[in-house]
């Protein structure tokens, strides 16, 4: 039927072509270029970034050995450990994943650090004022994701600047929802955002279900380089099975 409503995102995006689309009508749909870019963006997003956001778990959990142990107790008290033979490795399943609150807050608390994108950009759609700064509509805005995700306005339970994941089990639990936004925030968030979360926490906590311990080095000094992500610099650990 002609009016029945795109399926999936592909049909989507070829439904809204229009070569004659433009920024003043919103709904006038994406040209040609547009589409494209749009198609790009998503190849290059659904791999790297995640890959980086891993680099970037290995960096900090080398760093607080502390960590590592508290997953690994409470994988202990889920009985996802594997067993001693190296025979079985409990399955994981999203019930299971789900009760893993700790490991979910070390997760979450890679993505608030890790730079794996540097910024954002929005275009303003009126005249406005942030920070005492005057913003004209049409100007782009760009927005230092680290910046925010360690600003001290909005973290209290510890330095915002710190490792920390127990903080998504205090005050900060309940943190302002655009203080933390590793996915981009409004209509223009991350629309593989809930992939990269399964896929990041999954991959996390098979690593500690499998018994590795990564430990630091005194090559390990962290800091980071800034291609389409951003990578750690300096990233070297030795890695041992429990």
């Amino acid at each position: 039927m002609e009016n029945e409503r795109p399926k999936n995102l592909i049909a989507s995006l070829v439904s809204s072509l229009n070569e004659q689309a433009n920024d003043d009508q919103v709904s006038s749909g994406l040209t040609r270029a547009e589409i494209f870019d749009e198609v790009l963006m998503m190849i290059l997003a659904g791999y790297e970034t995640t890959s980086t956001a891993l680099a970037w778990f290995i960096f900090f959990a080398s760093k607080n050995p502390q960590v590592q142990q508290k997953m690994k107790e409470e994988l202990h008290k889920h009985h996802l450990l594997m067993t001693d033979d190296l025979k079985y490795v409990p399955q994981l399943t999203s019930e299971n994943l789900t009760s893993l609150t700790y490991c979910e807050c070390v997760t979450k608390e890679v993505l608030r650090l890790a730079p794996v994108a540097g910024l954002t950009t929005r275009i303003a759609t009126c005249d406005t004022i942030v920070d005492d700064v005057q913003i004209y509509r049409g100007q782009t805005v760009f927005i230092a994701l680290n910046n925010i995700n360690t600003d001290a306005r909005y973290w209290h339970h510890a330095d915002p600047r710190q490792f920390v994941p127990e903080r998504f089990l205090g005050e900060d639990e309940n943190h302002h929802p655009l203080a933390m936004i590793p996915f981009g925030g409004g209509h223009r968030a991350c629309i593989g955002q809930e992939l990269a979360w399964l896929e990041l926490k999954t991959i996390i906590v098979r690593m500690m279900q499998r018994g590795i311990t990564f430990e630091d080095m005194p090559e390990n000094t962290g800091g980071y380089e800034d291609h389409l992500t951003c990578l750690p610099k300096k990233l070297a650990v030795r890695v041992r099975f429990d």
